[in-house]
C-alpha cells in the first residue's frame, strides 16, 4: 500500500503546473546575474590594483618587495587551504556542475561554498593565476539554483532545472551571452533538448543577462572591430579554413594534453603543498613584471592584439607562456577555469596565423582580427567539443555576425578532426578524473527499497541503447519503475510492448540509493552508442 501511494505521489508530480519552477528561474536569473556581475567587478578592480602597484617602481624599493611578494604567497596558502577543505569548489567548476546533474555529487554546504566559489576565485586570480571566470561564474549559478531549490522545498526534478538554469545565468552573466548559455546548458550539461529546459535557461540567461547589462554596459564582451574580408578568392579563403582548422585541432589536443598532464606532475612531485603553492604564487608575482599580459584570464590580452606590432616568432612565445602558465595555475586546484585562457590562446593562434597569410599571399591586415575571431571559436571546439556553443558564443562576444559562415566552416573542421584524433572532451576528461561520491551498496539492499523514491528523466538520442527497443526487452535496474514517456511534450503511460523512439525522455522512478549510483549509467545508455 506504501509503495502504490508513493508512486501515485510521483505520477502527480509529473503532471502539475510549471508555473512555479518558471517563476523560480527567473529568481535564480537575477541572483545569479547580480552575483556574477559583482564577481567580474571583483576581478577589474584587482586588475586595476595588480596594474598600479605591481610596476618598474616597486623594485627600486626592497622591504616594499618582499612585503607584497609575501602577501602573494599568503594568498595562495589561504586560498588552498579553503580549496582543500571545500573540496567541490576547486577548479573550473563545471564538471562538479555536470556531476551534481548525475547525482554523483551533492553541495552539503551550498552557501558557504558558494561564498568559497567566489572569494577564492577573486584571490586566485586577483593575485594573476592565468584562470578564466566563466567556470566558476557557471558554478556560482549553480550554487544559487540548488540553493533556491532547498529554500522552496522543490523535489529532485526541480532541482535539475533549476541547477541548469543558474548554470546558464552563469555563463550568460560572465560574458552578455545569454543564448550561449542556453546552448551550453543542453550541449555539455544535458545533452538533450526539451521545451521545458529550454524555458528555464532561456528565462534564467535572459534575466541574468539584463542584470550583467544594468551594471556594465550594452556592449559585447570583447571590443574588436571586425569587418569580414572579400578581397580574396573565396575558393582560396575557403582552404585557408580548412587549413586553420586542422591547425587547431592539433593545438587544442596538446592543450588537452598539457593541462592533464600538468596536473599528474604537479601532484606527483614529493614535495609539500604549501612549498609547491608558495613556488605557484612566487611565478604569478614576477610573471606580474616581466609578462603582466599573459596573467589573469587575459581579457584584455585579446583586445590589444590586433594594435600591437609583435613578430610571429614572439606571438609564438606569448602563446607558450600562456598555454604553460594557464596550466600550472590550473593545477592547484584552485577556483578558476580555462574557458577564457582557451579564447586568449586561440586569438593569438589566429594572429600568427593572418601574419603568415599576410606575409605569404599578400593579404591585408583585415585578416588579423578576422582569424582571431575564428581562432577563439576553432580552439574551443576543439578542446571542449562543442561546436554548436563555440559558434554561438563568438558570434555574441563579438557582436557580428559576418563571420557566421567561417566559423560554422572551421568548429566543424576542428570538432572532425579532434574525433579522429579520439580526443574526449576536455570537462568530461575533468569530470571523470574529479572524486564522485561514494556510495554504500548496503543501502541498497531489499529491506531499504521502500524507504525513499525519486524521479529521474533520461533522455534517448538516435543510435543509444535505448532507441527502438520496447520496454520489456530492456534490462532495468533492480525496482525500476518507467512512469511515463515524454513525445513531443506529450506524456504517455507505457506498457511493456511501448517501443521508445529518439527524443524520447523516460521518466523512472527508483529507489533514491540506487537512483544515485545508477543516474550515470542510465543517462549514457540513453544519449550515446
Amino acid at each position: 500500500m506504501i509503495e502504490k501511494r508513493n508512486i501515485q505521489n510521483h505520477v502527480e508530480l509529473l503532471q502539475k503546473g510549471n508555473k512555479g519552477l518558471y517563476g523560480l528561474s527567473i529568481l535564480v536569473g537575477i541572483t545569479t546575474g547580480i552575483t556574477v556581475s559583482v564577481y567580474r567587478y571583483g576581478l577589474s578592480f584587482a586588475e586595476h590594483l595588480r596594474s598600479q602597484y605591481l610596476n618598474k617602481e616597486l623594485l627600486t624599493n626592497p622591504i616594499k618587495l618582499i612585503f607584497i611578494w609575501g602577501i602573494f604567497i599568503a594568498i595562495g596558502l589561504f586560498v588552498d587551504y579553503i580549496s582543500r577543505k571545500f573540496p567541490t569548489t576547486g577548479g573550473s567548476g563545471i564538471p562538479q556542475v555536470k556531476a551534481l546533474i548525475l547525482r554523483k555529487l551533492d553541495y552539503l554546504f551550498w552557501f558557504k561554498e558558494l561564498l568559497v566559489k567566489f572569494f577564492g576565485g577573486l584571490l586566485g586570480i586577483g593575485a594573476g593565476l592565468s584562470l578564466g571566470r566563466e567556470g566558476p561564474s557557471v558554478q556560482l549559478g549553480s550554487y544559487i539554483g540548488y540553493g533556491v531549490t532547498k529554500i522552496f522545498k522543490r523535489d529532485y526534478t526541480d532541482e535539475k532545472y533549476l541547477v541548469t538554469a543558474g548554470s546558464s545565468a552563469g555563463l550568460a552573466g560572465a560574458f552578455g551571452a545569454p543564448l550561449s548559455g542556453v546552448i551550453f546548458s543542453m550541449e555539455e550539461l544535458h545533452r538533450f533538448f526539451s521545451s521545458k529546459l529550454i524555458i528555464c535557461t532561456f528565462l534564467a540567461s535572459i534575466c541574468s543577462n539584463f542584470m550583467a547589462r544594468r551594471i556594465f554596459d550594452m556592449n559585447p564582451s570583447f571590443d574588436l572591430y571586425t569587418k569580414y574580408p572579400t578581397n580574396i578568392n573565396p575558393y582560396l579563403q575557403f582552404l585557408f579554413f580548412i587549413i586553420f582548422g586542422v591547425i587547431l585541432a592539433f593545438c587544442g589536443k596538446f592543450f588537452t594534453f598539457s593541462l592533464i598532464k600538468t596536473q599528474d606532475i604537479f601532484k606527483g612531485v614529493k614535495l609539500p603543498r604549501a612549498f609547491k603553492i608558495s613556488f605557484v604564487m612566487t611565478l604569478s608575482f614576477i610573471i606580474c613584471f616581466i609578462m603582466p599580459d599573459i596573467t589573469g584570464g587575459g581579457h584584455h590580452l585579446v583586445e590589444e592584439l590586433p594594435h600591437l606590432n609583435q613578430t610571429i616568432i614572439f606571438l609564438i612565445f606569448v602563446l607558450l607562456a600562456k598555454l604553460f602558465f594557464t596550466t600550472i595555475s590550473y593545477a592547484t586546484g584552485f577556483q578558476g577555469g580555462i574557458f577564457l585562457p582557451m579564447l586568449v590562446l586561440g586569438a593569438i593562434l589566429g594572429k600568427i596565423y593572418a601574419l603568415i597569410l599576410i606575409s605569404n599571399f599578400g593579404v591585408g591586415n583585415d585578416f588579423i582580427v578576422h582569424y582571431m575571431i575564428l581562432g577563439m571559436a576553432g580552439f574551443f571546439v576543439a578542446v571542449v567539443r562543442a561546436p554548436i556553443t563555440g559558434t554561438i558564443l563568438i558570434l555574441e562576444m563579438t557582436g557580428s555576425f559576418d563571420h557566421l559562415l567561417a566559423i560554422a566552416t572551421i568548429s566543424i573542421v576542428a570538432y572532425y578532426i579532434t574525433d579522429i584524433l579520439k580526443l574526449e572532451p576536455i570537462y568530461e576528461i575533468l569530470y571523470d578524473r574529479m572524486p564522485k561520491k561514494k556510495l554504500n551498496d548496503d543501502l541498497e539492499e531489499d529491506r531499504h527499497e521502500h524507504l525513499d523514491k525519486t524521479l529521474i528523466c533520461i533522455p534517448v538520442s538516435a543510435d543509444s541503447d535505448f532507441e527502438n527497443k520496447l520496454i520489456k526487452d530492456i534490462n532495468w535496474p533492480k525496482h525500476t519503475l518507467v512512469v511515463a514517456i515524454r513525445r513531443a511534450e506529450v506524456e504517455y503511460i507505457p506498457k511493456g510492448s511501448s517501443q521508445i523512439l529518439a527524443g524520447d525522455v523516460l521518466v523512472l522512478l527508483l529507489p533514491s540509493k540506487q537512483a544515485d549510483k545508477l543516474n550515470e549509467d542510465l543517462f549514457k545508455m540513453g544519449t550515446s552508442h
